[in-house]
């Protein structure tokens, strides 16, 4: 399938609950429409101390030398390290403390601190902690080579010096080197503003209570992923609710959680098929197969399960692949990778993608529970997770696998 092609079969007058999955579209179909809407946002102008967390659209060069002068390295006295020779516990040399502000005399010294330029002829920083004073007078006990206690200009950077790469997100010693560099603004793109709605968790057996574990769960990934939460709508579980919760104008994005499967309440991809376009309904991932994609007036909608693991699992691999991409990061899944053994058979499906849960034992992995019994409980007890590929029935004894740690 094409990246702008409709996967076969699907129309938008189709009541998608009575449809079933029987033509359920691949993981890599369902991220290639992803790809084909991730439209990058417009990048925008912010301060160093507010571009923290943000990502570069530009790449940034140093503005100036840093530091810009010959500086002092730590507190202490600057002098000529020429002067010093033959200085010793037995010998100690005899230096006049003055101005920091003047040119240094002849066996004068003085008194700078860290960062601080130093004065004209110096070429040496002598430590508090290695010196004594002594009726206005600095005793030397030991000689320096020239450039000791020195940071000479342009040791952290040259001017031009290429600092950071399109796409990098600033962290905050990024945003100080920044600031020390003197730039006022960077090139940031722009944060994708998410509506989240929450259709609301099915009824719990027998106590026929709800709680919503999807909405905290999706707004701290969201933020994580880099979007703005444009807002919240919870217990949006009827047919007129959801319509109203996709109503434009505001968000870039929006993600839905719940009621999207084939029961009679079971509103969501429906609403969308009727209000806009339902591309995919259907994928094939455990969990997270009744996962469905669309737009309305142009909007990206991800709709997920209801399940907090299938929404956990299926948010990671399409909704927050789409934040992403939108708002200028690496759109691959944001954990790092360690390849291990396999301790315990891991046991999947041909035909889906599954998102098996493990735990790191003796330097090996084995599965904490099963994707089909779709518990969250499951993830939480988990060291990360294992992507087995559709293809494949799991992984025997022995094999090597990639786990991605959370």
């Amino acid at each position: 399938m094409s990246r702008n092609e409709k996967p076969a079969g699907r129309t938008k007058y189709d009541d998608v609950r009575q449809r079933g999955f029987s033509d359920r579209v691949s993981v890599e179909q369902a991220i290639d429409w992803l790809e084909a809407h991730a439209s990058r946002l417009a990048a925008e102008q912010v301060a160093p101390d507010n571009a923290i967390g943000r990502v570069l659209a530009e790449v940034v060069e140093a503005s100036t030398d840093m530091p810009p002068c010959d500086c002092a390295a730590a507190d202490g006295y600057a002098l000529r390290s020429d002067e010093t020779i033959g200085a010793s516990d037995y010998n100690p040399l005899l230096f006049e403390i003055q101005n920091a502000g003047d040119s240094l005399r002849p066996m004068g010294a003085a008194m700078v601190a860290a960062g601080m330029r130093l004065p004209q002829g110096a070429d040496a920083v002598l430590s508090f902690g290695a010196s004594r004073v002594s009726g206005g007078v600095l005793e030397v006990y030991s000689s320096l080579a020239p450039g000791a206690g020195v940071e000479r200009g342009g040791q952290q950077t040259r001017a031009g010096t290429k600092i950071h790469s399109t796409g990098h997100v600033i962290r905050p010693q990024d945003a100080a080197l920044l600031a020390s560099l003197g730039m006022e603004h960077v090139t940031v793109a722009g944060q994708p503003r998410v509506r989240l709605v929450v259709a609301g968790a099915k009824p719990i057996a027998k106590s026929q209570t709800t709680r919503d574990a999807d909405g905290p769960l999706l707004q701290a990934l969201i933020k994580r992923d880099g979007g703005v939460i444009e807002s919240v709508i919870s217990r949006a579980d009827e047919r007129e609710a959801i319509r109203r919760s996709m109503a434009p104008p505001g968000p870039d994005v929006i993600v839905a959680a719940g009621r999207t499967g084939v029961g009679h309440d079971d509103e969501a991809p429906l609403t969308i098929a009727e209000i806009g376009e339902l591309a995919i309904h259907g994928v094939a991932l455990r969990p997270g197969d009744s996962t469905a994609m669309g737009r309305v007036a142009g909007i990206p909608i991800v709709l997920l399960p209801g399940d907090p693991l299938a929404c956990f699992c299926a948010y990671e691999l399409f909704a927050g692949r789409l934040i992403r991409r939108m708002g200028g990061r690496l759109p691959e899944l944001p954990y790092a990778v360690r390849e291990a053994e396999v301790r315990r058979k891991i046991v999947s499906t041909v035909g889906f993608v599954d998102v098996c849960q493990v735990r790191l034992v003796d330097g090996g992995v084995e599965p904490v529970g099963s994707a089909e019994l779709s518990r969250l409980a499951s993830a939480v007890c988990a060291d990360g997770f294992v992507l087995v590929p559709a293809p494949l029935e799991g992984y025997a004894p022995g094999a090597r696998v990639a786990v991605h740690l959370y």
